[in-house]
């Protein structure tokens, strides 16, 4: 297609184009006119997302910016050809970016068991967007992370709550996220049971465990049962004595066994 072809005078013809039809054309010709044309044709969704993060802790223009930053990935990334909606892909790609500000931020404290499931869910659907050039299904993603649709459900919701109604943390570092009106954290279960692995109810069990522990502990449950480091080299890593590493070790099961029996 001959970049002259769309010279801002011509932008007036194009205005009654999709946003996918615009996008196709921009991606030929990269003209500043035409990504200015999708941009206004768009930016009510980005103002729509970002009003949904309401926080003090930011002000209002900061998280409009970051909106707008992932409604620029999503025009970038997108694949016109593909026969997919703008306005989905848009959706995922500017509530990816709030997500990360606010995980960098560090503003925040989210359970270790919705992070991780949230880096699970992430990946698959990032790998199925590569391989796909589309959004998957829900009946997709609970088969490719094996998590029953439900618990797909539930851990939407979860996240929601994590990310949309957000506080500050108090001087105790409250967890935001086990607001049980809001979701089911019990229904988050495997699709299937797999050989040589825990079903995800059980992965989110040690999670919420682990996450019951002083932070000290915690980096020592995890260097030693999860990375496989002997409790010399974690004395060493962590500037303390081996008799100290296997004090806390003990001292951390115990809390372990205490919560799962509360349960």
């Amino acid at each position: 297609m001959n970049k002259l072809k769309y010279k801002n005078y011509d932008i007036i013809k194009l205005r009654d184009l999709s946003v996918e039809e615009l996008i196709g054309i921009y991606k030929n010709c990269n003209s500043p006119a035409i990504l200015n044309l999708i941009v206004k044709k768009t930016e009510k969704l980005a103002y729509k997302i970002a009003g949904e993060f309401k926080n003090n802790q930011w002000e209002k223009k900061d998280i409009q910016q970051v909106a707008f930053t992932g409604l620029i990935i999503a025009i970038n990334r997108f694949n016109p050809g593909a026969g997919n909606k703008f306005s989905t892909y848009a959706v995922h790609c500017i509530k990816g970016e709030i997500f990360h500000f606010i995980r960098d931020s560090k503003l925040i404290k989210i359970p270790r068991w919705l992070w991780k499931l949230n880096k699970l869910f992430s990946g698959f659907v990032k790998n199925f967007e590569i391989n796909s050039n589309r959004y998957p299904t829900i009946e997709e993603i609970s088969a490719g992370i094996n998590i029953s649709i439900g618990g797909i459900n539930e851990f939407l919701k979860a996240r929601e709550v994590a990310f949309y109604n957000f506080k500050t943390i108090d001087e105790n570092e409250k967890n935001i996220s086990d607001n049980s009106d809001s979701y089911d954290k019990s229904l988050i279960r495997s699709k299937e049971y797999k050989s040589f692995d825990l079903v995800m109810e059980d992965k989110i069990l040690l999670w919420d465990a682990i996450d019951k522990l002083c932070n000290l502990n915690k980096k020592i449950v995890i260097l030693s049962y999860f990375l496989g480091f002997s409790q010399k080299e974690i004395g060493k890593r962590i500037g303390i004595s081996q008799k100290s590493v296997s004090r806390k070790l003990e001292e951390s099961i115990r809390t372990l066994k205490e919560y799962y029996a509360g349960r």
